[in-house]
């Protein structure tokens, strides 16, 4: 491959990682035709805005972007522990939204043996992580099935879903932006979302650590209308602060504050 300006070689870097599954640092000096101290250069850039993760060696695909198989082991335990958290929070006989993603996925995983509740989502591992029909009710909203997300795309996502009025939604945050709020990669899953938590009475963004500061290509929810956030490890205070200002409640894993907006929430810690 001929040598491509920083742009494109990025570019080219990210598809090569996310379609093989990780590559090496020599590999692609090779392929592109620079050094290796390049390469390294450009996968400190492309980790920093979550496009990939570097490893010893090479780099692999990042948690947003891999396959969901990967996904769920990455940050696993941070994610468990959002699960529980979440759970926790859950009251019987809800009628729930729960957006697809490995946290959320976490999260049914801990609802499993919770208060009965009826879900509607448009990731069917949600529905076999909850036991479908044994204990709660769940809905799938139809859709093209995308086997790398391990979700259901479409117009059949917004039709299923254009009536409903949820007790409450479970949203996956793809990034925590400091000055657009939360973020997606694509359109379908900003549109998704704006429309989920228009027809819910309450919402649960639900982030590990390291979707906090990582940007998308849409603005989906503003921090004002940020009203529950679940993660696993302390945020910066800079991201605290925004999140206080707002008025958000930001709940960390094992606390007993369930309520407490993120500014008193933060003096008691």
């Amino acid at each position: 491959m001929s040598k491509l300006p920083a742009a494109g070689r990025h570019q080219n870097i990210v598809s090569l990682v996310n379609g093989g599954h990780g590559m090496s640092i020599a590999a692609m000096a090779e392929a592109f035709g620079v050094s290796t101290e390049t390469v390294r250069r450009d996968l400190v850039a492309l980790e920093r805005n979550g496009a990939l993760r570097r490893v010893y060696g090479g780099a692999i695909p990042s948690d947003r972007k891999a396959p969901l198989e990967e996904r769920v082991l990455m940050e696993r335990a941070g994610k468990q522990a959002i699960g529980r958290r979440v759970a926790s929070l859950i009251e019987a006989d809800q009628w729930i939204f729960m957006t697809g993603g490995s946290s959320v996925l976490a999260v049914a995983e801990a609802m499993r043996d919770g208060p009965t509740v009826s879900v509607m989502t448009n990731m069917p591992a949600i529905g076999e992580a909850l036991q479908a029909g044994q204990r709660h009710r769940v809905h799938f909203t139809g859709g093209e099935y995308n086997a790398s997300a391990k979700m259901l795309m479409g117009d059949e996502v917004f039709d299923a879903i254009e009536n409903c009025s949820f007790d409450l939604s479970i949203v996956g945050v793809y990034g925590l932006d400091e000055r657009f709020g939360l973020v997606e990669e694509t359109r379908h899953n900003m549109r998704l979302k704006l429309q989920i938590v228009s027809q819910s009475r309450d919402a649960i963004y639900v982030a590990d650590h390291t979707k906090i500061g990582a940007p998308g290509r849409y603005q989906s929810i503003p921090f004002k209308d940020i009203g529950t956030f679940v993660t696993d490890e302390q945020l910066a205070p800079h991201f605290t602060a925004l999140l206080a200002e707002a008025g958000t409640n930001v709940l960390y894993p094992d606390t007993a504050v369930n309520s407490l907006p993120a500014a008193e929430a933060h003096d008691h810690e």
